[in-house]
């Protein structure tokens, strides 16, 4: 009778064990494009990013940190396996038809492009793995696919945010600098909103017939999906000194930040806003540690061209989510680049619904106050 109690105390420690240190499976299917690598000098950070075979290195390398913090604790083994996958059908479906290596794998991150994305994702919903596409905001990825969590929003959550800020602040007909027919998707996508909803709207290429819909002392909303940095130049002059109306809301696409062209003395002089899937406060502690760590790691600091962020915050938020027995509302995890709020689409997978807002206030980026 000791004998057999002893037996089961044992059995029942050894049970207790192998519950609490609890292994994960992660499958990366990064782009490191590594076969047509050749060597370079790299001097620096942006050297690097120039570079094809380490254009999402800086993703890998956040993951990285990510992995380690939760490798570092005593209730969870972390099995990781890393593929590199970009244009090469044939290559992933061979990763991918490893029935061994499948039926152990709790969660895939990527591949980054949707055509690759949706090859993995039929594998992903065969064996009931939860796969996650960091970048494409595609919504037909979501669709009769339970197990697909897209982290990009999509372009038509842009336009529901836009219609809402211009009802709430009487801001109708929202203003779009824009051909009516143009082929630009984001603006395909907002256009279709705005006519499927019934949201007043006015259109015009022309930055002297848009500018005569501008009313005086009216609190307005100039729209604009063009991305060429001359046009940015001459609307944005046109707004500066022909609109005279400080109650008029800018909205631009994130580029043009990055433009050569636009001049940043005009940041100053209009009520810039843009949609951005990133933002990086600076002055979060979290974030500093974050950026040492990872600078004195790797030796460069970390960046969002680098998707250094970005593979850090989607890494840390899906290890909670499989710690947390896959229930994403227990989820308790704050992105520090890449916020992450998973809403579940009818008859599909998750969409990240978390749309950031931004404007540019003495030349510094903030989230919108509007």
């Amino acid at each position: 009778m000791v004998k057999k109690t002893l037996l089961f105390a044992i059995l029942s420690v050894m049970a207790f064990f192998a519950h609490a240190r609890k292994q994960y499976t992660v499958l990366y299917l990064i782009p490191f494009e590594s076969d047509s690598y050749e060597q370079k000098i790299l001097k620096n950070q942006e050297d690097m990013e120039k570079v094809k075979s380490f254009g999402l290195m800086g993703f890998w390398n956040g993951s990285q940190m990510a992995l380690d913090e939760y490798a570092s604790k005593k209730d969870i083994s972390l099995n990781v396996v890393v593929k590199d996958v970009s244009n090469s059908e044939s290559k992933l479906r061979n990763i991918l038809d490893d029935e061994s290596l499948m039926r152990e794998v709790d969660l895939i991150i990527g591949p980054f492009y949707k055509r690759m994305f949706m090859i993995a994702s039929d594998y992903a919903r065969k064996y009931g793995i939860p796969i996650v596409s960091p970048f494409t905001s595609r919504h037909e990825i979501l669709e009769d696919n339970e197990y697909v969590f897209k982290s990009v929003v999509s372009e038509s959550q842009k336009a529901a945010m836009i219609s809402y800020l211009a009802e709430q602040s009487n801001a109708l007909p929202v203003l779009v600098y824009g051909d009516s027919s143009a082929n630009n998707r984001e603006w395909s996508v907002c256009r279709r909103y705005f006519e499927n909803n019934g949201v007043p709207y006015f259109a015009s290429p022309n930055t002297a017939t848009l500018l005569s819909r501008v009313q005086p002392g009216k609190k307005q909303i100039v729209l604009c999906f063009d991305d060429n940095s001359a046009k940015s130049l001459i609307i944005s002059r046109s707004l500066i000194y022909n609109a005279k109306n400080p109650n008029l809301i800018f909205i631009i696409p994130e580029s043009w930040l990055d433009s050569k062209t636009y001049d940043i003395e005009y940041y100053s002089q209009l009520n810039l806003h843009f949609f951005s899937n990133y933002y990086i406060d600076n002055n979060n502690e979290e974030t500093k540690v974050f950026i040492y760590d990872y600078t004195h790691r790797f030796g460069v600091p970390p960046t969002l061209k680098s998707f250094a962020f970005q593979g850090y915050d989607i890494t840390r938020f899906f290890l909670e989510y499989l710690i947390n027995d896959k229930d994403i509302d227990r989820i308790k995890v704050n992105p520090i680049a890449f916020p992450l709020s998973f809403d579940k689409v009818q008859g599909g997978g998750y969409e990240n619904v978390n749309l950031q807002f931004m404007e540019i206030v003495d030349n510094e980026i903030v989230p919108s106050s509007f």
